[in-house]
């Protein structure tokens, strides 16, 4: 027959498992997430009419706001006009077919 465990033993075996039990949904909740985002990435439409002119506009309306912002930022609410009346434009015109 075993031996009957002391207190200390006793708490220092619940532990151990406890804490196997704790970094093993640790881990698992990780890897979850992880795959989740990765997932969401590889599936993201990439290749949707109109997303090059998008990203485009984008991109020259960031740079315009930080220098804008470095510079004078009293042109920061024309350029969001302009940005905004930009975004309606390419969204209301039919999208080419790719």
């Amino acid at each position: 027959m075993g031996r009957l465990l002391n207190s200390d033993e006793f708490i220092t075996q619940v532990m151990k498992s406890l804490y196997t039990s704790v970094l093993a949904i640790l881990v698992t909740v990780t890897i979850v997430g992880m795959l989740t985002i990765s997932s969401q990435q590889v599936f993201a439409p990439r290749d949707c009419a109109g997303c090059a002119e998008f990203q485009k506009l984008n991109d020259e309306f960031e740079k315009k706001v930080l220098n804008a912002a470095l510079g004078s930022p009293e042109e920061i609410p024309a350029l969001v006009d302009e940005y905004s009346s930009n975004v309606k434009a390419l969204f209301a015109s039919p999208s080419p077919s790719p």
